[in-house]
């Protein structure tokens, strides 16, 4: 079992990577128009709750989009002067993570509502709502693109999105992210000053090393290289969603008897406690959202070396051109103000954020006058999202930081 596992995988993501370029460039092309917004129309996915659409510009011209959660049902929730959060999603995922759970007690976007705040959820760069750039010569099927990691929407996306919601609100936010939402915040603190931004940071699984990751399929991704691969064939994105590779993924899937995409699901993030088979079939509905191969090769080189640091051009020569220095600099987390509030939320089940290399990240927080932890033993990397035990388990405390700092 354990074998047709792993060859199953291995054959899901050998097509997905070695797909033509062709066929990405036409899939691209037909993709290219913005899907009518979760904000209007039919409200049923954000389970009735209403909101707001803005688009954003970077500096660098990504054109991204950003909803705005402003009203709830309890008299709490209607005040006038509400508090920002601000709720980042993770790599593969888009803003609709945070809703796609049976009920709405289940979701922590609408439970924040309804407790008052003002919630914002972004869709950065390469994601459905994202596809576009102010460059005409910058298309969503083009390689100029996809020439980005989670650095630049660090650097990018989120000074962008935040002031943004700051010139809106005239407010700093309490600031939420998951998985890659975590790096890209710990990576802005080396950027820029995004304490003037932001109050505080609550880190579920946290991702920044990535030193003790055990041997799996997303070890071994990295291990091999998969991403400079991709590369070589003029692959600048990665999306196994793409025609006509999910139906053939479907189709073998069928013949084999399996659930393909809920075994990569689980072989990429950890055996998840609490997510029920609707939940999941939802959140598959619409995930998983493509990234850059760039972004995937960024990663791995996280998995590879046991630093936190910018993209590895591969070659002392380029990375001096990029950044003056012949190794890619480590991001500084002691630009993180010593008194500035953070909340490292993770799981021992994560095979994504390892329990040993969180405390790592700990280790190098020690010095910071505010930094609080949670740690449930039975959850993996998704259970802090779609969990049906979140509610009771993860987002009380998660207020509670909230409103010992308000």
């Amino acid at each position: 079992m354990v074998v047709r596992g792993w060859l199953i995988n291995g054959v899901i993501i050998y097509i997905a990577s070695l797909v033509s370029s062709e066929v990405q460039e036409l899939y691209h092309q037909e993709n290219a128009a913005v899907p009518p917004s979760i904000c209007s129309g039919d409200l049923s996915f954000t389970k009735g709750y209403r909101c707001v659409d803005y688009n954003v510009i970077t500096e660098d011209g990504y054109i991204l989009r950003l909803w705005r959660f402003h009203e709830g049902r309890t008299k709490e929730s209607r005040k006038e002067r509400k508090q920002p959060v601000f709720m980042q999603h993770g790599v593969f995922t888009d803003g609709r993570c945070w809703f796609a759970v049976s009920h709405a007690d289940q979701s922590l976007a609408i439970q924040l509502v309804e407790q008052g705040y003002d919630v914002w959820i972004p869709n950065t760069r390469g994601t459905t709502y994202s596809q576009q750039h102010v460059s005409s010569n910058i298309t969503y099927s083009s390689e100029g693109y996809w020439d980005f990691t989670y650095s630049e929407m660090a650097t990018y996306d989120l000074r962008a999105f935040l002031n943004f919601v700051y010139l809106e609100t005239g407010q700093k936010v309490h600031y939420i992210g998951h998985s890659q939402g975590t790096t890209m915040m710990f990576a802005a603190f080396s950027e820029w000053k995004v304490e003037e931004r932001v109050k505080s940071a609550v880190m579920l699984a946290p991702v920044v090393f990535l030193n003790h990751m055990p041997f799996g399929l997303t070890y071994a991704l990295a291990k091999s290289y998969i991403g400079e691969i991709a590369g070589t064939f003029g692959i600048w994105d990665l999306n196994i969603m793409i025609e006509p590779i999910g139906t053939i993924i479907r189709a073998i899937c069928n013949v084999l008897g399996v659930d393909c995409f809920n075994q990569v699901f689980s072989l990429l993030s950890g055996k998840n406690c609490c997510m029920n088979s609707s939940t999941i079939q939802l959140w598959l509905s619409f995930q998983l959202q493509p990234t850059s191969i760039k972004n995937l090769e960024h990663w791995a080189q996280g998995v590879r070396k046991p630093i936190f640091a910018q993209y590895d051009y591969g070659n002392p020569a380029t990375n001096m051109e990029h950044y003056g220095v012949p190794e890619p600099p480590p991001y500084d987390l002691r630009k993180i103000p010593k008194d500035f509030p953070l909340f490292l939320i993770y799981g021992g089940q994560d095979l994504l954020s390892i329990r040993e290399d969180v405390h790592i990240l700990l280790n190098k927080l020690r010095s910071h006058r505010i930094v609080r932890e949670l740690y449930i033993d039975n959850y993996a990397h998704f259970d802090f999202l779609q969990g049906i035990t979140a509610k009771d388990v993860v987002f009380p405390d998660i207020v509670g930081f909230m409103q010992g700092i308000d």
